[in-house]
């Protein structure tokens, strides 16, 4: 009861919000929103940026990616004070406001008076709703989010406690704007029909991407690779039959990794890949295409040392088929930033379906 009467209240904030930008939820009579990739515009007070809900903020947003060689953050925030805020920062691709009701300061008046009185009774009374989400207020492909609380410390309560849910807003607003961009008119078709008829499954392979020979007659492994002056990129697909749900452990999947990657990417007997495990592999239970599944993130490397990279991978089950699948995407890119290449395999590897999810998708409405 509790989740439905926060439903509730979100849409009554998003009535009782100022009404300063957009009234067409689609966006389209606005300009398109601009940016960098990964950039958000942070509205905000300047001391509270400073003060301990600033370093909650950071905390939540930029917080590193795991997984990566170097330190690299989720996201770049560019703080500004309202009163700065003009029509090429209102345009920006993502916009985080953050206010509290105790901040009497001339910014924080500025970023409440974007609430109605309403609005703020609301806040007041459920202690809870911390955040509402608003597409296409001021751009086209706009992603805005409030972040608002009773007081700064129970706000950053709220941060701490759905940190999660703060920092997915922005992440799957990126990975759609990168699966549109990839995907745009350069989907290689082909080598998707041919994996969906082979294999069972479906994967949207973008320009680039070629599929690599296997020699040694495992059908159950597919690799995509693109090679690049700058950045060498790879997606890898293998599936086996399910047999236990023993093989979720993370000791399972290392070692269901170590010898799909032993056996199948490797330049000789000698030479192969590996995991790099001087560097802790970073797991995660998330949802994947409605699926439960295990997310890792770690290093790896050739046996001779002589390449290494970040690799993301998900392990899940279709029921279906009675499959376990283990899908990666790896990077080679030395002296360049990861976060980008990692996104983009990120996107590539979300687009996997499985043979019944591709054709129930692709059925018309009855």
């Amino acid at each position: 009861m509790k989740t439905y009467t926060n439903f509730v209240y979100l849409l009554l904030l998003g009535l009782l919000f100022s009404c300063k930008g957009n009234q067409n939820d689609d966006g389209s009579n606005l300009p398109t929103a601009r940016g960098a990739p990964n950039e958000v515009i942070l509205v905000m007070d300047s001391a509270s940026w400073a003060g301990a809900l600033g370093d909650q903020v950071r905390e939540t947003f930029m917080q590193a990616i795991p997984g990566l060689p170097q330190p690299e953050p989720y996201f770049d925030l560019k703080q500004v004070s309202p009163f700065a805020l003009n029509q090429v920062l209102l345009g920006s691709r993502n916009l985080l406001y953050v206010a509290t009701l105790d901040d009497n300061s001339a910014a924080g008046n500025k970023i409440k008076s974007y609430f109605t009185e309403n609005s703020i009774e609301r806040i007041k009374k459920d202690p809870s709703l911390f955040m509402y989400p608003k597409k296409n207020e001021f751009a086209r492909g706009q992603d805005v989010l409030y972040l608002f609380g009773n007081t700064q410390q129970e706000l950053i309560s709220n941060l701490k406690n759905n940190a999660g849910k703060a920092l997915g807003y922005f992440q799957r607003a990126e990975t759609s704007r990168l699966e549109k961009k990839l995907y745009t008119g350069n989907e290689q078709e082909n080598i998707s029909k041919q994996l969906l008829k082979e294999h069972q499954f479906y994967i949207k392979v973008p320009y680039g991407y070629d599929l690599v020979p296997i020699d040694n007659n495992d059908d159950h492994f597919t690799w995509l690779r693109q090679l690049g002056q700058k950045v060498d990129k790879s997606i890898f697909v293998y599936y086996e039959d399910y047999t236990s749900e023993a093989v979720f452990a993370p000791d399972s999947i290392i070692a269901l990794r170590d010898r799909i990657t032993r056996k199948n990417i490797a330049d000789s007997k000698e030479v192969y890949m590996i995991r790099q495990s001087e560097v802790p592999v970073d797991f995660d239970t998330v949802t994947f295409n409605g699926k439960y599944a295990i997310e890792a993130r770690g290093l790896w490397k050739l046996s001779n040392n002589s390449m290494g990279g970040p690799f993301l991978s998900y392990t899940f089950v279709d029921e279906k088929l009675n499959r376990l699948y283990y899908i990666e995407g790896f990077i080679y890119s030395p002296g360049e930033k990861k976060r980008p290449p990692v996104s983009e395999i990120e996107a590539v590897l979300k687009t996997f379906r499985t043979e019944s999810e591709y054709k129930s998708k692709s059925l018309p409405a009855s």
